[in-house]
């Protein structure tokens, strides 16, 4: 009777003690899963999905482990600014986002659902910015200086002159009207005006010195429209001499078209962003060069200074509201060095992201 008592007792008290375990475990899981939510919570929104954004989004976890905060990273599926502002709106109306960072896709049309969310949280504009709001800076290119840096790269492929297309997602925004600008200013720059256009040309078409800008096309951010643009073209103008793409995927499609006709080499490509494709034609000798943001840094940097924002620190903001991170000119000659540099930052990105997990 005895020895059963003590075997008694000896189970009773095990129980206890794993009992006691599990629900010292228990607390400590809530306590963490508290400290998680406690977190200061910020949004990332972007303007349409993209290979280009993954580079944002390391950003965005790194600075998620250097600042202690939570920052939702948001893509409007299907790039319509419709879909944006339904995005923006379930931010503010979930209470708890504290920061927004945006990339406006119709900026003009846009400033009341933007205004709304600036009297909500703080806001900043990223990629493109919409300077008609109540957005409290833009941070990102400068896209009328990128869009003369590719103008460079097109005298450099052309230095005779030549008929160049130009193609992108959307007129509507505002990066895509400024880098436009800036190629067009670029090649106009110390060269007087054609009286007359050529016969022949469309009436789209624009006379910047030596250079023939047959016309601007758009896909609305749809990659089999961009292709279509780039083969329309080569059937219409099969005597080209580039083609200029505005948004990262505009070059790869423009080659994958020039590939399937057998002409790859044969017109200059000259490009924006950092797309693989792009990268890989420039290592192939395919395309002549592209002028690449810094996406990671427009993650980080603005996570950064969103939380600096929601503390009351406002000395960021530069008088004319415009931060500006530096874009590089990508050519055969940096290309590798280049490439391995965003390798290492998507790595970045994906230790932070395991660590908070």
């Amino acid at each position: 009777m005895y020895r059963k008592a003590v075997c008694f007792l000896y189970s009773f008290l095990l129980i206890a003690i794993l009992a006691s375990g599990c629900a010292d475990q228990s607390t400590k899981k809530t306590s963490t899963e508290q400290n998680q939510d406690d977190r200061l919570h910020l949004a990332f929104v972007v303007n349409l999905p993209d290979p280009f954004w993954n580079y944002a989004r390391a950003g965005c976890y790194k600075a998620e482990q250097d600042f202690n905060v939570k920052c939702d990273f948001k893509i409007p599926f299907d790039g319509s600014s419709t879909e944006q502002n339904r995005i923006l709106e379930t931010l503010i109306q979930q209470d708890i986002v504290k920061g927004i960072a945006v990339s406006p896709l119709d900026p003009k049309n846009q400033t009341e659902i933007l205004n709304e969310v600036a009297a909500k949280v703080k806001l900043v504009c990223h990629d493109s910015d919409a300077p008609d709001s109540n957005r409290l800076f833009y941070l990102g290119t400068n896209n009328y200086s990128g869009g003369r840096q590719v103008g460079q790269l097109i005298k450099e492929a052309l230095p005779d002159g030549g008929q160049i297309m130009i193609y992108v997602g959307k007129m509507d925004v505002l990066n895509a009207q400024q880098r436009r600008e800036g190629v067009i200013d670029e090649l106009k720059e110390g060269v007087s005006a054609s009286a007359t256009k050529p016969s022949g040309l469309p009436r789209t078409a624009i006379m910047a010195g030596k250079y023939i800008i047959l016309d601007t096309r758009t896909d609305q951010g749809d990659r089999a429209t961009a292709k279509k643009n780039a083969e329309n073209t080569l059937k219409k103008y099969p005597d080209i001499d580039a083609m200029v793409g505005l948004w990262a995927y505009n070059v790869p499609q423009c080659l994958e078209a020039l590939k399937d006709v057998g002409m790859e080499g044969q017109v200059r490509l000259i490009s924006f962003d950092e797309d693989e494709l792009t990268l890989q034609g420039i290592k192939d000798g395919y395309v002549h060069g592209t002028v690449v943001q810094q996406p990671y840094e427009f993650g980080y940097q603005s996570v950064k200074y969103l939380k600096a924002l929601v503390g009351g620190d406002t000395s960021m903001i530069p008088e004319n509201k415009q931060l500006d991170i530096p874009t590089k000119v990508i050519k055969k000659n940096n290309v590798e060095e280049f490439w391995a540099h965003l390798k290492a930052l998507q790595q970045l990105g994906e230790e932070a992201k395991k660590s908070s997990n």
